[in-house]
């Protein structure tokens, strides 16, 4: 699941993992018959998966652009990323039926996953002895 040979291969992976979390969390959220939660979940989840399908064809384009034109499509695109998910977090902010921080939280769903494979490859690849012998050699010096 981690040995990401292509980028579509991460994507698709990624892309399941997330919705996997956001059915869970979705569904404790419909037990507790929290409505708001559970659309703020879903709409976060959405986007999130969006801006993430978004950054990787704008970086498959990128790469294949002259520097100048790379640059202006780079920023470009990640403004009109941003300016959209800021519209849709004012959007959700006034309306009563969804929650804005389940909403934020969705928002974050990409990012944590991915974050959570990286740390889980890291310690299986020898990282928690490393991670060890760092805390060890600071404390020595006086760190942590």
């Amino acid at each position: 699941m981690d040995n990401w040979n292509s980028v579509p291969e991460m994507e698709k992976a990624v892309r399941s993992m997330v919705l996997k979390l956001a059915c869970a969390l979705i569904g404790l959220a419909l037990v507790a018959k929290q409505l708001a939660i559970a659309f703020g979940l879903a709409i976060g989840t959405s986007l999130s998966l969006w801006q993430f399908h978004q950054i990787i064809n704008s970086v498959a384009r990128i790469v294949q652009l002259p520097k100048a034109q790379a640059q202006v499509h780079a920023t470009s695109s990640y403004v009109v990323r941003y300016l959209i998910i800021a519209l849709m977090l004012a959007i959700v902010y006034f309306t009563e039926e969804v929650n804005f921080f389940a909403t934020f939280f969705g928002l974050l769903l990409v990012k944590i996953v991915i974050i959570g494979v990286a740390v889980r490859q890291a310690l299986r690849e020898g990282g928690a002895a490393y991670l060890r012998n760092l805390i060890s050699t600071r404390s020595r010096k006086g760190g942590i």
